[in-house]
């Protein structure tokens, strides 16, 4: 049952940093493919350009914003919400805001595994 006090369209989304300045602050980490930095925590904002599906637990989301882009690697251990809800709502061109964990996916492609969207 959805709880009709909580707005599931909020005007508001705090975000952290840019997904340019996410980029230029975690691209030249020397962090190892497939590693996310537990302890660290960003929230971005940006427009989904593009949804690939890898398999029923794991979604690849390129979202772009401010000139750059990032990819989103959305998995159903690390997210804390409805996963199969969240998989199957989002759409291209939808803006999202994202809060996760900054790392490299295995082909070692900068990227946010998010907790919250």
């Amino acid at each position: 049952m959805r709880d009709e006090n909580k707005n599931p369209y909020p005007h508001k989304f705090h975000r952290t940093l840019r997904i340019d300045e996410f980029t230029n602050k975690y691209s030249g980490k020397e962090i190892q493919n497939n590693v996310f930095l537990e302890d660290v925590t960003e929230s971005i904002t940006g427009r989904i350009m593009s949804i690939r599906e890898a398999s029923a637990k794991l979604v690849f989301i390129d979202l772009h914003g401010d000139e750059h882009k990032v990819q989103v690697l959305l998995t159903a251990n690390a997210y804390k919400g409805d996963f199969e809800f969240i998989r199957t709502s989002m759409r291209r061109g939808d803006i999202i805001g994202v809060t996760g964990n900054p790392g490299n996916s295995k082909t070692g492609e900068l990227s946010i595994r998010p907790s919250e969207i």
